[in-house]
Parts: structure tokens; sequence; C-alpha cells
């Protein structure tokens, strides 16, 4: 029997018909390994680490995050916290039934002028809710603010902070990006290559050193990581 048959695996039809034309190819290859992942297990919703979707959708863990921030933005998933505070995703259905709700039901004048009342009192509340996290956010270090834009939070990005700290190493655009290029190499994801590195107590990162094995078998690597 082939495996190419129609079943239980479904896409909600508002995403085909309202929210595939501006999805990227990244977006579109995210939001559907999530939805197999849920609906195709008979599931309500499910986890997908970065470095699953890094594996399936062939992509890069900044694409990963990129494509996933922008899935969260739209509403079409949501983020929560795995494993030492890396970010996971799974569907939001409540924003699918809202997406297939709008593109079958008429909307008559009265109910357009509640909606856009309703609209405005939470446009207004949510640029209150911006300004309250823009103040948040000012208060922060720049150090939690450069691991943020990595998709590093959590406390995750507290035991690294502090690791960093300890090796009197700074943490930097650059320096992150050093170990998310490596961590591509190695076909893992940024967080997990941070982890590593801070159980080990590796300065940095590198996908040809022995980070499977418990401890790697060259005390040279071990103390003097680049």
């Amino acid at each position: 029997m082939s495996k190419f048959i129609p079943n239980s695996f479904q896409v909600p039809n508002a995403v085909i018909d309202e929210l595939m034309s501006v999805l990227s190819g990244a977006e579109f290859k995210c939001y559907m390994l999530v939805v197999r992942q849920t609906t195709g297990w008979n599931k309500q919703k499910d986890a997908v680490s970065i470095s699953q979707m890094m594996e399936k959708c062939s992509l890069s863990n900044r694409g990963v995050i990129d494509a996933c921030e922008k899935l969260v933005e739209l509403g079409l998933l949501t983020k929560s916290k795995g494993f030492r505070g890396m970010n996971v995703f799974s569907v939001n259905f409540d924003k699918v039934a809202t997406c297939e709700l709008t593109s079958q039901v008429p909307v008559n004048s009265a109910h357009t002028q509640n909606t856009t009342k309703q609209n405005t009192n939470t446009k207004n509340t949510t640029l209150t809710g911006s300004n309250a996290h823009a103040r948040t956010k000012a208060k922060k270090s720049d150090d939690f603010e450069i691991l943020e834009k990595f998709g590093i939070d959590g406390e995750l990005a507290t035991d690294f902070v502090k690791h960093r700290k300890a090796l009197k190493c700074p943490i930097t655009d650059t320096a992150i990006k050093g170990f998310e290029r490596e961590a591509g190499k190695a076909g893992i994801s940024l967080c997990e290559a941070i982890t590593i590195a801070i159980e080990r107590g590796w300065k940095g990162f590198k996908a040809d050193w022995q980070w499977r094995d418990e401890q790697p078998s060259s005390g040279i690597v071990a103390k003097n990581p680049q």
C-alpha cells in the first residue's frame, strides 16, 4: 500500500485559503510539521523542539527561530518553555477555529460596528501592554537582550550569563553567532550547544569537538575551548 494516501493528517482550510499566500517557505514547513505532530497523531497539542524542526524541515537554527516567531505573531503557533528554558512550539487551535469561523459566517453592519469598537479597545490595551513590556525590557542587561535576539531566555539565559561571567568572557553578537554557526554544523539547536558548553565548562562550542561523549577524550579541549 502506498504511503502517499490521505489519512488523519488534516490542515485547516483557513490556512490554505487565507494564510498560505503570506507565509514563507520556512514558515509553511514549520507550521506543517507542528500540525503533523498534533492532528497527525490525534492529539490536541504537542511540543516540537527547534532541533526537531531543523532536522525535519532542513532549516538553519536562525531560519527555524525566525519562522516560528512569525507564526506566533500570526497566532498560528503558541510558544512555551521546555527543558532548561528552551522554546517549544505547538498549534494554536483557538486561532484556527477563529479563522474557520470568520471565513464561513457573514458579518452584518451592527456586528461590524461592535467588532470595530472591540478592536479599538483591544488595540489600546495592546499598546499599553507593549509600553509596559518596553519598560521592562529596558531594565534588562545587554547580555540578556543579546541572548533574547537569538531565542535564548529563561533559565538557560541566566545560567549562560553566569557561566560567561565566571570565565570572564563577554556575551556579544559575534560570540553567539559563532555558537549558532557551529550548532548548525553539528545538526543541533543553538540552545543545545549552549547547554553543552555550560555543562562542560567550555568557553565556546565546535562541531568537531567530542561533545556527544560524557567527557572529551582530550583534556586540552576541555580546559582551553576556543
